[in-house]
């Protein structure tokens, strides 16, 4: 069986494992401190959210896993699969819980360290922590001076992109935050015509959909 083939079907597993679990995941994010007015999450859930968490995750995992090699499986995994139900809670609140975040960090922190030991090479480490760092001190800057257009959700966020796309190479990392920036900027501007500036805009979708663009482009140039 084609090697990425293979890792389709084990996006699409993790998918509905991730859909299965959503009921549970809700529960367990608590809503912000500061937001009381905010609903819980757990009312998100309804048969539509988890197809929707399964069809992103299915999708988003295999185009990542079917382009990037098994060595760093365990590193994109995380992110595509728990990442899909992230990105859809932000697109229905504009909130990205932090438990959740922190969740696919870990794991995905984790699986960067697997590929390193698998390679034999310290520098999906090294690319993880620089690319990572980097993109969040760069989005923690426009955050401070930003006046609130920018949530510091997106500054986490972020580093989450940073290590996971890092662990491919500067490159990879560099064209991962660029992508997700430039869409989120045109869906920005496009929502901000069609329902106004004041509207509340989620970016998280767009950071997260950054990632796995670079790995299609760098496939199509590849060819």
């Amino acid at each position: 069986m084609p090697t990425p083939l293979i890792g389709c079907l084990l996006a699409v597993v993790l998918a509905a494992v991730v859909a299965l679990l959503t009921p549970v995941l809700l529960r367990w994010l608590p809503v912000p401190p500061d937001e009381e007015d905010v609903a819980p999450f757990s009312e998100l859930d309804s048969p539509g959210f988890r197809w929707a968490t399964f069809a992103t995750g299915s999708a988003a995992g295999c185009l990542a896993l079917g382009l990037t090699p098994p060595t760093f499986w365990a590193a994109w995994a995380p992110y595509v699969s728990l990442g899909a139900l992230l990105a859809l809670i932000d697109l229905r609140t504009t909130f990205l819980p932090l438990r959740l975040n922190y969740l696919a960090f870990g794991l995905a922190a984790v699986g960067v360290a697997l590929a390193a030991w698998l390679e034999g090479s310290w520098s999906p480490l090294l690319w993880a922590a620089t690319v990572g760092a980097g993109a969040a001190a760069v989005f923690w800057i426009v955050w401070r001076f930003s006046g609130g257009r920018l949530g510091y959700g997106d500054v986490r966020l972020v580093g989450l992109i940073g290590v996971v796309a890092g662990s491919g190479g500067l490159v990879t990392g560099f064209w991962s935050i660029l992508l997700g920036t430039v869409v989120g900027a045109v869906w920005a501007i496009a929502s901000r015509v069609h329902r106004g500036a004041n509207h509340e805009f989620p970016y998280g979708p767009s950071l997260m959909l950054g990632p796995v663009l670079a790995l299609v482009v760098q496939a199509l140039v590849a060819r």
